[in-house]
């Protein structure tokens, strides 16, 4: 797969900064940040705790206004939560009384009160997509961890939304788990493009994932690099253990723990 399909900007951010406290003697939680995310491009996002990384997805989704700069979808500026982006966070709060199925089918039933057996057919698809068609009628406590956020993952997807933000959705997960799960959604991303805004604390999974990585610097956080990831798709476990996958992982780390030497 070659990604994205075309060089046009899909998402914009401008100049953009976001300011929860108006003392100016608090600092931004991010400030003058400037990207273009392509089409179907996936794009990861690392940085320091505390460093505005889930604060820049809530203002991509519309859940958060910047108070400087712009956020543009296509040209057309974020003002507010928009229907062409499904979220992923970092538990998937699955609904224990729901089956797997009707877990995934829930945002219809919640923005429209129904759904239609086309509905179901499309959630049984994803399902089957994400490895997990045997266990629709099962209930999420009867799920691994592991299985229970690919759930989650297949839920953002039902309505086909153009953007897919992840806020560090494999945290919680084991690290074998954890990898596992990262090759499955990037054979989810492969069957079904999205323009995905990734957020993750690990460095490895950064690189393994993406088309680029946005290193963000200590709060206020700003952008320090983005780091073009020219590893050949599709990625394997092959990918790991390749000398240029250390190479940009040692780039990575250096701009976090050595900031000054990067």
């Amino acid at each position: 797969m070659t990604t994205p399909a075309t060089n046009r900007s899909f998402v914009t951010l401008a100049g953009v900064g976001h300011r929860y406290d108006p003392n100016p003697a608090i600092p931004s939680a991010v400030t003058g940040i400037d990207l273009d995310i392509r089409r179907h491009e996936f794009v990861a996002v690392v940085g320091p705790s505390g460093c505005g990384k889930s604060t820049l997805l809530r203002m991509i989704a519309g859940l958060l206004t910047p108070t400087d700069g712009e956020v543009s979808v296509f040209g057309k500026q974020v003002d507010g939560p928009r229907d062409d982006v499904g979220i992923v966070f970092q538990k998937p709060t699955l609904l224990p009384w729901l089956s797997v199925r009707k877990n995934v089918l829930f945002p219809l039933r919640h923005k429209y009160g129904r759904y239609s057996r086309a509905d179901e057919k499309r959630a049984d698809e994803l399902l089957a997509m994400a490895g997990l068609e045997s266990f629709a009628d099962k209930m999420p406590d009867e799920l691994s961890g592991g299985m229970q956020q690919r759930v989650g993952i297949v839920r953002a997807l039902l309505l086909n939304p153009d953007i897919l933000l992840m806020d560090e959705p494999f945290s919680a997960l084991d690290a074998m788990t954890r990898e596992q799960i990262g090759f499955d959604l990037l054979k989810i991303w492969e069957e079904n493009p999205k323009t995905v805004l990734f957020i993750t604390h690990s460095i490895a999974e950064a690189v393994l994932l993406a088309d680029r990585v946005l290193v963000m610097s200590k709060r206020p956080g700003t952008v320090l690099d983005v780091l073009d990831v020219d590893l050949p798709r599709p990625r394997t476990t092959h990918t790991i253990s390749e000398p240029r996958f250390g190479q940009l992982t040692e780039r990575l780390r250096k701009h976090i723990y050595e900031p000054e030497a990067a």
